[in-house]
């Protein structure tokens, strides 16, 4: 049949995006809404459903198979997810049970960040390459890396876990238990604590906006103004970010880290010096032929990765 169709759904703690592909990639449908993290793990799954559903019944396609990318951790081989820090509910939950049984179709699974990868690696800022690592720096950190073109998932699907490399010991303790983790120093909410730190201390600084309405993207348009406040915040951001990715570029030698999430939207400001740093830290390999890039999707990897394990999981299409 030529109307079979893949879905890809991308699940955040914060927005669902939903996706149908054909035999071509060619995009047919798209959704994204709130999660609505505050209600309880079958609800959401249930709205899911319901819009995958209408997607499908607009659209008169079949559906072939459906890719998930979710929050980690998660258990790959038993389809859990495990205990997501933004889906807190989501306790060892089924969820590619859950689609089994409803849509009677194979169904592949990986966390959020690994879909992400695969989105870039197919069709955005990876193609071309075969050994990236790919870094998402939004409200956390996180990673993935895929080597010969393929996800390397490590013991329990926990390999790419950049944000939790401990950078600063005996620094500020992270929600994952240690200290001093990347995330704690240069994760969107890190940043924005620390400016509001800075703030309280210097009492000036970051546009003149008070600590209640500081963020990333605050601190970032106050660096590109020349703020001194925010460019110490930053300057430090930039310095830990290239000794968590530097540490990685050695011990894994990409050819490609592609970083994405909400703080790679700051452009230059970030790659430039990141760049820079990077040239100074990485000593063991030419660092000139590892390409930092920025992500080419945009909020769109996840969405476009789940497609891509959609298309795995069946052989014919």
């Amino acid at each position: 049949m030529n109307n079979k169709v893949v879905a890809g759904i991308d699940i955040g703690g914060t927005k669902i995006a939903v996706a149908l592909q054909d035999r071509k990639k060619v995009r047919t449908a798209f959704q994204r809404f709130p999660t609505q993290a505050e209600l309880s793990p079958h609800l959401i799954i249930e709205n899911i459903e319901k819009k995958l559903g209408e997607m499908l019944a607009a659209s008169g396609a079949t559906l072939a198979a459906i890719g998930i990318g979710c929050p980690g951790p998660i258990d790959i081989e038993k389809g859990l997810a495990l205990s997501p820090t933004n889906l807190k509910k989501w306790k060892d939950f089924p969820v590619v049970e859950i689609f089994e049984k409803k849509f009677g179709v194979p169904v592949r699974f990986d966390n959020d960040a690994n879909a992400a990868a695969l989105g870039e690696f197919s069709d955005g800022a990876g193609r071309g390459f075969r050994d990236i690592l790919y870094v998402t720096i939004s409200t956390g950190i996180g990673g993935a890396v895929i080597c010969g073109g393929k996800i390397h998932h490590g013991v329990r699907a926990g390999a790419g876990e950049l944000g939790h490399a401990i950078v600063q010991p005996d620094g500020v303790l992270c929600r994952c238990g240690a200290r001093g983790c990347l995330e704690t120093i240069a994760s969107g909410l890190s940043i924005a604590r620390r400016a509001k730190e800075k703030l309280a201390e210097t009492g000036s600084g970051f546009g003149g906006v008070g600590a209640d309405e500081i963020t990333a993207r605050t601190v970032v348009e106050a660096v590109k103004s020349g703020d001194a406040a925010a460019l110490s915040v930053w300057e430090e951001t930039v310095r830990f970010l290239a000794i968590g990715i530097g540490n990685a570029i050695t011990t894994l030698a990409p050819e490609a880290v592609i970083i994405g999430g909400g703080v790679s939207l700051a452009g230059d400001v970030l790659f430039e010096p990141l760049r820079s740093h990077l040239a100074r830290n990485v000593k063991m390999l030419p660092i000139e032929q590892v390409k930092i890039l920025p992500a080419a999707l945009g909020d769109e990897s996840g969405v476009y990765g789940a497609l891509l394990l959609a298309r795995q999981a069946v052989d014919d299409f």
